[in-house]
């Protein structure tokens, strides 16, 4: 048997290589079975083209829906949350309503009836202990203010944080699926498309990138959980306060009785009605320690009808 010649050996050999390789590009870099193109790198790092942002945007709709899906669930993670939004809409309207009612209650007469009879009613029902009548007269008078008075604050689940944390994670799972990424690869272009539009991109982000991301800011922000800023406008100066000589109070006789009267009036009342008010006390306490603003406002008009009630005829 003649002898392999040494140069056909290592042709051979050559070829083996350069097919499990791969083929070469027109640059003659080779690509392996598993290398991903449509995120280029360099020394590591995915680069942030315009094709890779918007394979971005496709894991993150695919994220956003998935949490989507999970918030229309009747599981209590997904009730809560609908709870906290309905709440946080419906308390600036509450607050809103009850600054006004003084004066709309005072321009009707029948809505101020209306009213003193159901917190009346309230104030009998917590005298009896009978604190489920109670809240249901309390919110009857507070519907009466604005609907959105009635909406109460959630109560939030045991397991809270678990059922959110598995939500996350099927969000995170379609995310990577849809994204063709690892989930090590996803967190790299999120992390470097975070900081661009915040606007603290790192030294080795290229303009080319933030211009990338720049491109597709408006549809990124809200699926990155990124808020836009209000802008501030800028607010004039007050007006210096013009020095006004405070006028002497005059001391009117008429008056000063009515107000003693009125000051007996209201004492008795807080005799009268200590139980209804100590009960009210330690209502308004554990609201306050639950930030219940809402039944805190509530609570507070309630203890002073009673305080006045009967007095302002006086």
């Amino acid at each position: 048997m003649l002898a392999t010649p040494a140069t056909a050996q290592f042709g051979a050999l050559k070829k083996k290589i350069k097919k499990a390789a791969g083929p070469e590009d027109s640059t003659g870099a080779s690509h392996g079975a598993n290398a991903n193109t449509a995120a280029p790198a360099q020394g590591g790092t995915i680069v942030l083209t315009s094709d890779v942002v918007n394979q971005l945007v496709t894991g993150l709709k695919a994220g956003q829906a998935e949490r989507d899906a999970a918030a229309k669930d009747d599981s209590p993670y997904p009730r809560y949350i609908r709870g906290k939004k309905a709440y946080a809409v419906a308390k600036p309207k509450c607050e809103a309503a009850q600054a006004g009612w003084p004066q709309r209650a005072a321009a009707n007469q029948k809505l101020n009836d209306k009213y003193s009879r159901l917190t009346q009613k309230m104030v009998d029902a917590m005298q009896k202990q009978d604190q489920k009548t109670a809240a249901i007269y309390q919110d009857s008078a507070m519907a009466m203010m604005d609907p959105s008075c009635v909406v109460k604050e959630p109560e939030q689940p045991k397991d809270y944080y678990e059922m959110e944390r598995a939500i996350e994670l099927r969000a995170e799972n379609a995310e990577v699926k849809a994204s063709g990424w690892t989930a090590a690869e996803l967190a790299m272009v999120k992390e470097r498309t975070d900081a661009i539009l915040r606007g603290t991109p790192a030294a080795d982000i290229s303009a080319s990138e933030k211009a990338a991301v720049s491109a597709k800011a408006a549809e990124l922000k809200p699926l990155m959980g990124i808020e836009e800023q209000p802008v501030a406008r800028a607010q004039k100066p007050a007006p210096a306060p013009t020095s006004v000589a405070a006028p002497t109070p005059q001391v009117d006789a008429q008056t000063s009785a009515g107000s003693s009267d009125m000051s007996n009036c209201m004492m008795k009342n807080m005799q009268t009605h200590q139980p209804q008010l100590e009960a009210l006390g330690q209502r308004a306490q554990a609201a306050q320690k639950a930030g219940d603003q809402a039944a805190m406002m509530a609570i507070a008009d309630t203890v002073q009808q009673i305080q006045m009630a009967g007095c302002m005829k006086r």
